[in-house]
């Protein structure tokens, strides 16, 4: 068909064209604008890389410095600087071989760390320890440093000081350490004592700096230069303006940012032509994406229009054959010509229609004929939706066994459980529906006209039968709400029943249950309990323990608790018992990772196995504790030794602390620190638990019992051990008299 004015190949093409030149005026546009504004992003683009690099350096010295700052409250570390005695050699070696294992780690970019001590002036470093006078001279001598400068450190007042970067030299071994950064760490509570340590820069620079920052210098507040990446000098710089972060001086550009730890200066230098450079360059690919936009543009509208026009000349073709055109008030003929077909088409829609409705009209004498005769059939308007329903709900509960199956035979598994349900309730049930809403969980619809809730009750135990088979893999918790109910109370019957699947029983049996359980209010811990369980966990007495455990589980057990009581209550143990493992400074990671309490708390189903899981949990942890005490700190062992011995005694902190020849201060934290508790706490824990074994096993009174354990006034003795126990002496006494 020969090409019109009219036709929409030439609408078409004429459409894209307009497209294009709007598309180009725009891109001309947009170049110009971009052309003026591209110098400032590229500028711009300089200052964030200046804040990235100064945010890594940054960063990176704070990690330094969080380092340091737990080396300085090491034991060995505040061992020699009390002692100010470098030849103890187990707090040296120990110091040595944390200095090493710190510089393990080569991202940190560290050549050494240095201890220098007042006491004796003796130095520690990763190769050993030896005197300030030979150290500096010798082992780590620089030109920039002498050693009446590092001794200058110790006097003064800082918590970081930056040097220059120098090159440090071993002339012992007759070797250079490199050009190093040093930077020295000092802490307001050991002032008798600094840390430095060495920084290779130029591997940080390497690390930290971006592509074009060849030219990167730290200064400090002085504008010394305290780092330089390039080998040549800085001339004398412009003073930077107030509202800009950068200069422009002499065919360079000097960008500034001042660091927020360090108070560092960091400064780099970019040459004019390379900013000249990038604009140049961008401009030109900015030319030539429009040249190619503009190609690409015009030969996709061609190739769009002849795909449009295509088709178009192919219908009329084949419309021509059917009907002869007809005319439209339209300009495109094309149009005109499908205007008429679409007429006919629609006229033949109708008369196909009217034929329909007839047969619908048939259809619907045969629907009320299938009604009479009560034939099932797929024609039904719904109303089945209306009726009434029992809800049932199938939730399964995986073995060990279930888990060793493969994941395909799991899955199958499953899918057969569902299927065995929905056959067997159709067996029953005339109309049900059954579907699987999750993994571990299958509903039931039970359509029942008759309401017989007893019938489904019996239909529910014949599947527990069969069930009870497989309950080496798995078994199951069928719920069922006990009333019917309607579509409009599906959402809370569901709740209701999915409510009721969480109090079964613990046993490892199917169970079926036809009406809400009631738990018991009062499963788990009492506070009077939880505050004994506590006290004797942190003491490591494993009988008194596990008898208090022992003790709830079996009330759990005479009062039916449900199993997901049980489980809470497990779970609740290894909160409190990881939490008292914590607070007395215990490392239990290792235990949590091999072991896993939570997994293991998923693998019990009685009340024997969970407390089988309770006392090895509890074994382990007061195993722990146990070691902790054997192990423990000389000093702390006198301690507590003493104070078991004489906690009738008037006992002080001050008393305590003279005994071991410690301030009352610093013991106060030394004992926090090993034994995770204050002083008074361990105090009055240790008088009220021999109160109780007094109370318990005596027959003496109150007030004998108070002066026994340390207590002059029995109501001062009254209070504290209600505040401890949450009751007092004397109802304790005879609760455990009624219970022997």
């Amino acid at each position: 068909m020969p090409l019109h004015k009219n036709s929409l190949f030439t609408k078409l093409l004429t459409g894209f064209i307009t497209i294009i030149v709007l598309l180009v005026s725009f891109n001309f546009y947009s170049f110009s604008f971009f052309s003026r504004n591209v110098q400032h992003e590229i500028i711009g683009n300089n200052e964030q890389n200046l804040a990235n690099t100064v945010e890594r350096y940054e960063n990176h010295i704070r990690i330094i410095q969080g380092v340091v700052t737990r080396l300085f409250f090491t034991d060995s570390v505040i061992l020699l600087n009390e002692l100010g005695n470098g030849s103890k050699f187990d707090p040296v070696n120990q110091i040595i071989a944390e200095i090493k294992n710190i510089m393990n780690n080569d991202l940190l970019f560290l050549d050494n760390i240095i201890l220098q001590f007042r006491k004796n002036e003796f130095v520690i470093d990763k190769n050993g320890t030896g005197t300030a006078g030979i150290y500096y001279v010798k082992n780590n001598a620089s030109k920039d440093y002498s050693v009446d400068y590092w001794k200058e450190q110790l006097e003064l007042k800082f918590p970081m000081k930056i040097g220059k970067t120098s090159e440090f030299f071993d002339k012992f071994n007759g070797r250079s350490n490199g050009l190093l950064l040093p930077i020295i760490f000092k802490n307001e509570l050991y002032e008798q004592l600094f840390i430095a340590v060495m920084l290779d820069p130029a591997k940080m620079h390497q690390a930290f700096r971006n592509s074009n920052q060849s030219r990167f210098y730290l200064l400090n507040d002085a504008g010394t230069t305290l780092y330089a990446s390039a080998a040549d000098h800085l001339t004398p710089l412009p003073p930077l303006p107030a509202d800009k972060s950068y200069v422009q001086q002499d065919d360079h550009y000097y960008f500034y940012k001042k660091g927020s730890l360090t108070g560092l200066t960091y400064l780099a230098v970019i040459p004019n032509g390379n900013i000249a450079q990038q604009v140049s360059r961008i401009n030109y690919i900015l030319i030539a994406l429009l040249v190619l936009a503009v190609a690409l543009s015009v030969v996709i509208s061609v190739i769009l229009s002849i795909k449009f026009n295509s088709p178009i000349q192919k219908m009329m073709h084949a419309l021509q054959r059917i009907h002869p055109v007809g005319p439209l008030s339209s300009n495109i003929r094309e149009y005109n010509y499908l205007y008429d077909n679409i007429k006919r088409i629609i006229h033949v829609n109708r008369e196909i229609h009217t034929d329909l409705d007839q047969k619908n009209y048939q259809l619907k004498h045969l629907r009320y004929l299938y009604k009479l005769k009560n034939i099932y059939h797929t024609l039904d308007s719904g109303e089945e939706m209306q009726k009434s329903f029992y809800l049932i709900v199938f939730h399964l509960t995986m073995t060990p066994r279930f888990y060793q199956l493969v994941a395909f035979e799991q899955d199958r598994a499953t899918y057969f459980v569902k299927e065995f349900v929905s056959i067997a309730l159709d067996e029953k049930y005339a109309d049900t529906v059954t579907m699987q809403v999750e993994q571990d969980q299958i509903l039931s619809l039970v359509f029942d006209e008759d309401g017989d809730a007893e019938r489904m009750v019996e239909t529910l135990r014949e599947l527990k039968r069969v069930f009870d088979q497989d309950k080496e893999y798995c078994y199951l918790t069928i719920a069922m709400r006990p009333t019917l109910c309607t579509l409009a109370e599906f959402s809370q019957a569901y709740e209701e029943t999915s409510a009721m699947v969480d109090k079964r029983r613990p046993k490892r049996e199917t169970q079926i249950i036809a009406e809400p359980l009631v738990e018991p209010a009062d499963a788990g811990f009492t506070p009077a309990e939880e505050q004994e369980f506590l006290v004797q966990l942190q003491a490591g007495n494993r009988a008194n323990v596990l008898d208090t455990v022992s003790r709830i589980m079996k009330r759990m057990d005479r009062r039916e608790a449900s199993a997901g009581q049980y489980v809470n209550f497990a779970k609740e143990i290894v909160a409190k018992t990881v939490k008292a493992l914590i607070a007395m400074n215990l490392d239990i990671s290792e235990m949590l990772e091999r072991h896993v309490p939570y997994q293991r708390i998923k693998e019990c189903f009685t009340p024997e196995e969970f407390a089988d899981f309770c006392e090895w949990f509890l074994t382990e942890a007061l195993r722990m504790i146990q070691d902790k005490k054997e192990g423990s700190d000389p000093a702390i062992r006198f301690v507590t030794d003493y104070m078991e011995n004489h906690c009738g005694e008037d006992i002080s902190l001050e008393m305590t602390a003279d005994k071991i020849n410690m301030s009352a201060n610093y013991f106060s934290k030394y004992f926090k620190e090993k034994t995770g508790m204050n002083f008074s706490d361990y105090l009055t824990e240790l008088r009220i638990r021999k109160a109780k074994v007094l109370l318990v096993e005596s027959d003496h009174k109150i007030q004998h019992i108070a002066e026994q354990v340390g207590y002059v006034n029995v109501n001062s003795f009254i209070r504290m051990f209600k505040k401890v126990t949450g009751t007092t002496p004397g109802e304790y006494k005879r609760h455990h008299q009624m219970g022997r």
